[in-house]
Formats: C-alpha cells, sequence, structure tokens
C-alpha cells in the first residue's frame, strides 16, 4: 500500500522519515557486507530478487489513493539476507519505485515503515522465534518462515495501516473496509505462495544464497 503524501500533515511526514532514516542508517552500518560480497551465489541472487522485487512492485492495484496493493518480499529478503541487508535492498526497491511513478520522497519514511521495517523486523523475531522453540526441519523452515510468517506480516501490515489510516488521514472505517481491507485476504495468500515457494526452492538448490539456512543444521541428521 503505497500512501501519497496528501493523506497525512507533514510532522508526521517527516518524523516517520526520521524514524526510517534512523532505522536505515542501522542497517547500513551492521549489515555484514564483505560476507556477502564474498558469496558470489549470494549476490546473484541479491541481484535477480532486486529486480523481481521491482517488477512485483510495479503491479499494484488500487481504486483511491493509497489504496492499493502489491507483493512486498520483506519475509523473502530477510530469509534470505537478514534483517540489515533486507532493509536496505527493499528501500532501494521502494526509491526506485517512487522515482518511476513520481511519488513524493517525503513519504519514503511513512511508507518505508509500514512496508519495509515492521514486516522485516516482525519477521526476524518470528524466525529467532521458530530456531529456539520449533523443530529444526526442512520442512517447518520453509512451511513456517516461508508461507505463515509471510502472511502475518501481512497481516500486521494492514493491522497498523489501518490504524494509521484511522488516525490521521481522511479516511472513514467504511471506507477503509470497502477499499483497503476487503482485499487483505488475496494480498495474504498471494505473499505467502511467493515467498514459500522461492524460500523453498532456493533453500532445495541453493542453499548456501540463504544466509538463514544451514544444512547443518536443518537437515544432517534429521
Amino acid at each position: 500500500m503505497n500512501l501519497p503524501a496528501q493523506l497525512f500533515a507533514n510532522d508526521w511526514l517527516w518524523l516517520a522519515n526520521f524514524v526510517f532514516g534512523f532505522l536505515l542508517y542501522r542497517a547500513v552500518r551492521e549489515a555484514s557486507w564483505r560476507n556477502l560480497l564474498d558469496n558470489s551465489i549470494m549476490v546473484h541472487a541479491l541481484t535477480g530478487l532486486l529486480f523481481g522485487a521491482f517488477v512485483f512492485w510495479q503491479f499494484n492495484a488500487g481504486i483511491r489513493p493509497g489504496f492499493n496493493f502489491h507483493i512486498l518480499g520483506s519475509t523473502l529478503f530477510l530469509l534470505m539476507f537478514g534483517w540489515q541487508v533486507a532493509t536496505v535492498s527493499i528501500t532501494l526497491v521502494m526509491l526506485a519505485t517512487w522515482l518511476r511513478t513520481d511519488m513524493a520522497l517525503v513519504t519514503l519514511g511513512i511508507n518505508g515503515l509500514l512496508m519495509i521495517a515492521i514486516p522485516v523486523l516482525f519477521s526476524d523475531w518470528l524466525l529467532r522465534f521458530s530456531k529456539r522453540h520449533l523443530p529444526k526441519n526442512l520442512f517447518l523452515f520453509v512451511l513456517w518462515n516461508g508461507f505463515f510468517c509471510s502472511m502475518l506480516s501481512i497481516v500486521l501490515n494492514v493491522l497498523v495501516t489501518t490504524l494509521l489510516l484511522l488516525l490521521l488521514s481522511r479516511y472513514s472505517w467504511e471506507q477503509i473496509q470497502h477499499y483497503y481491507l476487503v482485499a487483505t485476504p488475496i494480498l495474504m495468500l498471494t505473499e505467502g505462495f511467493v515467498t514459500g515457494m522461492l524460500i523453498t526452492a532456493f533453500t532445495v538448490f541453493q542453499p548456501q544464497a540463504v544466509l538463514n539456512f544451514s544444512d547443518a543444521e536443518y537437515l544432517e541428521g534429521k
């Protein structure tokens, strides 16, 4: 959901820019760029996924300003590259999309928090939860972290976006229900299917490209 600037006061937009900018700064500083660049398979995977994510972000459907829908890819990037690289990568996708569609750059922060920070950090928390409390095998890794976690991240994204629109925009609850919430089940299933399908393919055929997957941890002795 790409929220345009006219929905919010400038003060809220700049506050969101500050918060997202700080998170992005941390991601850039803490990312293991050397380990990424030394892994040619992961570099190729990142390049391909960046292009694919950009294409998916262009195919969005919507009726009114702010009520448009597209695949986020946040959970997939988190599983593949960690939260730091995922945050930076999807921010580049969003920036390229904003430049192509002439959206106001002042909205990068509020959209970045909703479509990148919240789902990426939430998926990271769910991943750490699964590593501590769930059996470690390939099936659970792709089913829980791929399919279900990506769908849960969409649910959280929708809940926070709905609350934000109710509190700060001119849209009413009836409008949000009619133009936005009605599409949530389709968006959840699409995100879950695409994320689950791709993370399954990578873990099976190119496990070296998946930062958060290890053959020794999930396959050996199982």
